[in-house]
């Protein structure tokens, strides 16, 4: 009785065919009918296809014939799952498919007769295997099977009808020699191969959309079918379904309801249980909900409509065009969810890794790169869903790439620069630097440009692949001395004993003054263990941003004051620090001049007016 059961679907093929039955009206043969004009309309585009493939008229037919196949297929996962089996037509299957094997055995002495019955059997045998399939799939549809089960049993639907339709019957064709029934022979093989070519497309259709017929998953989980058939039953009304209509509007007061507590429900799961810093909690539940807010928001919405629709088209799957549609919304709001994480709990947590390591734009590199990859997996997402061919583009991509590098190629330069940049470590953010006649602090790095405020509170972006070209003075890789250069000008009448005097108490004043780099302060004092060992090979002092040289000595002769040179390093680096340091040094300065009775000169003149004798014949006056 199994047997006939899986076999029911099939005897359509024949039953339909036999003159005064009205088969085509019948409910049972919507799933023959569908599948019969898909592989007539295949045979048809394969008859096109031989006569000119290139004329433009020819194409739009192809194209249009390619549309009504889209338009079978899309119909099939409904019609599969609702089709219903006649025992009837089950019955003249069986007796058909006797009387040809019983041809077949007795004229294996006829090769006309026998290759026909042959054809025939094999072409029945195919709609066998085909048909069962489907009966089969209706059953896991109707068990709430998962579309993995679904996709094993199509994947042995095909290896039988593979087996089937590779039956080699040459040698029986080659005792033919009539023509008319050598001609008949090759039609039924013709019709066999489309077949089988139209079955396999179908299988395949089916297969990459096996995920429609897990639709009634929700059902068999909480037997909502039962709770249906008792709102009915109780409320007695024929006119409409009343029970899908209070369990739809159940699902979706449910998830209304649940939409303002689920953001909270991703919080504790996503940072509760994972970050346990309580001196940010507060920080990151209100950063977090508030960015996930809106996207968990319609996500609800959105699934709950989902739910309330696959329950007014229960039994019957979901259209596979609606079913993409809510693949496409499902891909834009996830996405944005996951965007509002990073956003969210990414951008705290990274924060704190950045303060850790110190690179706080590879940092921050990573996560504008996650943001693109996120946005471009939901892109091509949305691309498959709309039927393109993903593999396609991407291959496309190397074809066309010669061209896209060309149109891209100072698109491209900046973003390997931005790469090189950041393991180059010619600068980090915040520091302050000086790039092509550009100097201010670095605000961040991207994958294209670099932005930098400048000290007069502008913002100036240049192209990552224009930095990597330019001279980069970095301030800000220093440890220790901050450069000072200054002049003291005495005044001429200084003498020897009293400059000597006052260079010897300036150089003290350097040597022993704690904001002044000392010849101590080097990285072998501050640097790691390493520091000792790499001084051989190089410079550490000057690797590592280390400066304490010192000179205090006579300069030069001025025009209106004797200069003493002063050339030393301050130990701090910070600005507001330096500035302390170097005032503080100044007014030193000023005691050990008046100290040792020296004053500061100024631009002066001196003018002298010489006496000249009188000239002869000039008398005084």
């Amino acid at each position: 009785m199994k047997k006939i059961i899986l076999l029911a679907l099939c005897v359509l093929c024949i039953w339909a065919q036999e003159p005064g039955e009205e088969g085509s009206a019948r409910t049972e043969d919507a799933l023959f009918n569908r599948i019969e004009g898909y592989v007539l309309l295949n045979r048809k585009m394969k008859e096109y296809e031989q006569t000119d493939g290139n004329s433009s008229a020819y194409r739009q037919i192809l194209t249009e014939l390619e549309d009504e196949k889209d338009a079978i297929l899309r119909e099939i996962p409904k019609i599969v799952v609702t089709q219903k089996i006649s025992q009837e037509s089950t019955d003249k299957f069986l007796k058909t498919k006797k009387n040809l094997k019983e041809l077949q055995q007795k004229s294996k002495n006829q090769p006309f007769v026998h290759m026909n019955a042959s054809l025939d059997l094999i072409h029945l045998q195919m709609i066998e295997y085909f048909y069962s399939a489907l009966v089969k799939l209706k059953k896991l549809f109707e068990n709430a099977a998962s579309s993995r089960e679904m996709v094993g049993l199509i994947d042995e639907a095909m290896s039988d009808l593979q087996g089937i339709s590779s039956a080699n019957l040459s040698a029986y064709k080659a005792k033919i020699t009539h023509s008319n029934e050598l001609e008949k022979i090759n039609s039924k093989e013709a019709l066999i191969e489309d077949t089988f070519a139209s079955y396999v497309e179908i299988l395949k259709y089916l297969r990459n959309n096996a995920h429609l017929l897990e639709s009634n998953y929700l059902f068999s989980i909480l037997a909502l079918q039962k709770w249906i058939d008792k709102i009915n039953q109780s409320a007695g009304i024929e006119a409409i379904n009343l029970g899908k209509i209070v369990i739809s509007l159940l699902v979706l007061a449910f998830f209304m309801s649940l939409r303002k507590f689920f953001s909270h429900i991703v919080y504790f799961l996503l940072v509760k249980l994972i970050y346990r810093n309580k001196m940010d909690a507060d920080d990151i539940k209100s950063i977090f909900i508030e960015n996930i807010k809106k996207p968990v928001g319609f996500l609800l919405v959105i699934y709950a409509a989902s739910l309330c629709l696959t329950i007014a088209l229960y039994p019957a799957p979901v259209n596979i065009s609606i079913s993409n549609a809510f693949h496409i919304i499902y891909a834009i709001f996830i996405a944005w969810l996951i965007l509002g994480v990073l956003d969210g709990y990414g951008v705290v947590l990274v924060s704190k890794l950045a303060q850790k390591s110190g690179k706080k734009e590879v940092v921050n590199l990573v996560i504008k790169i996650l943001y693109f990859v996120i946005i471009v997996i939901a892109f091509l997402f949305v691309l498959a869903q709309l039927g393109f061919n993903i593999s396609a583009i991407i291959a496309s991509l190397g074809i066309g790439g010669l061209a896209v590098a060309l149109a891209t190629k100072d698109i491209i330069a900046n973003f390997f620069a931005s790469i090189l940049l950041l393991f180059d470590d010619s600068f980090n953010q915040g520091d302050w630097i000086e790039i092509d006649g550009v100097e201010g602090t670095v605000v961040e790095t991207g994958l294209r440009k670099t932005t930098i405020r400048t000290f007069d509170n502008s913002l100036v972006f240049l192209p990552n692949s224009i930095i990597m070209g330019a001279n980069i003075k970095n301030w800000s890789k220093r440890r220790i001395g901050r450069h000072v250069k200054m002049y003291l000008g005495v005044g001429y009448d200084a003498t020897p004993e009293k400059l000597e005097a006052c260079v010897a108490d300036l150089k003290e004043l350097l040597k022993t003054s704690p904001l002044v780099a000392q010849p101590s302060d080097s990285a072998l004092k501050y640097g790691d263990r390493s520091a000792k060992y790499r001084q051989n090979l190089v410079s550490i002092n000057d690797l590592e941003g280390y400066k304490n040289d010192c000179y205090v000595a006579l300069s030069d002769f001025g025009e209106s004051s004797i200069n003493i040179e002063l050339y030393f390093y301050t130990k701090t680096i910070s600005a507001e620090k330096f500035r302390e340091a170097r005032q503080a040094l100044m007014l030193e300065f000023m005691r050990i001049v008046e100290k040792n009775g020296l004053s500061f000169a100024f631009p002066s003149r001196s003018i002298y007016i010489e006496n000249f004798p009188p000239l002869e014949g000039i008398k005084k006056p």
